[in-house]
């Protein structure tokens, strides 16, 4: 068992199968269940899905999802620099996601910024769905 800070003043008791420390993201085996982790804040990507269908949230859960949503932008333009072969012009999400379809592309972005396969698709779709100042 572990204590995981999941943000100012609230401290989680988690049971976690394996890691890595720092800033790289690791994943927990269970199901569909990642964690995805930035400095202090550890994100489980089922409890960031429930938290959005949410209509009213708790200042927690507000707060949660704002350090998730700018996690995931700072990792979508990682990904869309390191696939976008023309660095002058952004591609826009959906040119990223054909790009992401080669395996080899996939695996060297994935190698690049140090996450994985399905950690890199959660983020694209994530950006995609939830936000909208992403074209």
């Amino acid at each position: 068992m572990h204590l995981i800070r999941m943000g100012e003043g609230m401290l989680v008791l988690k049971e976690m199968s394996w890691g890595f420390e720092g800033n790289m993201p690791f994943k927990k085996e269970r199901g569909d269940d990642m964690q995805l982790t930035d400095g202090s804040w550890i994100f489980e990507t089922d409890e960031i899905d429930e938290v959005v269908m949410h209509v009213e949230r708790e200042d927690y859960e507000r707060e949660m999802l704002n350090a998730f949503a700018r996690y995931a932008y700072a990792r979508y333009k990682q990904i869309r620099d390191y696939v976008n072969p023309r660095k002058c012009k952004y591609m826009l999400i959906d040119k990223v996601r054909e790009q992401l379809k080669s395996p080899a592309k996939l695996r060297r972005v994935c190698q690049l910024v140090n996450m994985t396969e399905e950690e890199v698709q959660y983020i694209i779709a994530f950006v995609k769905k939830h936000l909208k100042y992403v074209k």
